[in-house]
């Protein structure tokens, strides 16, 4: 980046960016909300299929732990800045716990004979997989409006001479032992 170009931008598209990274706060908060409530009903129907399974209670209470978090576990680590090879397991344990989700809370309606909460139990782990996807790809625009870059040609910038102690010299200043002639930094608004 050429280091005599400055960009400065206007007040209203501060406003705008902050704007809408208000809201993509909401959407994050809200959407992480109604989330959490899926995995509660989740949890009841992973429940279920426990005690049908006959494992004793606390194994059956605690059995969507080992369903539902590791596919969030696996969600988590599907972020990009983690390398390739741990994006691919996070893959691996978020497809793997999301499909056992998937069969427990539709298993737990077909063996109760009721068509509808299997039907339910699938809807649920479909949106929980739409709001992770929505969650994780959701960004604020980073402004409404870019600012105009603008370069000025060299013969037109001013110099400061800087001595290597951070001390000025005077304007007509001969002594060159210390002195560096860098650019003055030019703002430059935009329209």
């Amino acid at each position: 980046m050429n280091a005599n170009v400055i960009t400065t931008t206007n007040a209203n598209d501060i406003k705008a960016a902050n704007a809408a990274r208000r809201t993509v706060a909401f959407g994050l908060v809200s959407g992480a909300l109604f989330a959490i409530y899926c995995l509660y009903l989740s949890r009841e129907h992973i429940t279920y299929v426990g005690y049908f399974l006959r494992l004793k209670p606390i194994e059956a209470e605690t059995l969507f732990l080992f369903v539902d978090f590791l596919a969030l576990f696996g969600k988590m680590l599907t972020s990009r800045h983690l390398s390739a090879k741990t994006r691919r397991i996070g893959y691996k344990w978020m497809i793997g716990g999301g499909t056992a989700s998937l069969v427990c809370n539709i298993l737990a309606g077909v063996l109760q004979g009721n068509f509808g909460e299997a039907g339910y139990g699938a809807a649920l782990v479909g949106l929980i997989v739409g709001l992770e996807y929505t969650i994780a790809n959701t960004k604020a625009k980073a402004s409404t409006k870019r600012a105009k870059r603008t370069t000025v040609p060299q013969a037109q910038i001013p110099t400061v001479r800087i001595s290597g102690t951070g001390r000025k010299c005077q304007a007509g200043c001969a002594c060159k032992r210390h002195a560096v002639n860098r650019p003055a930094p030019i703002l430059v608004s935009a329209p």
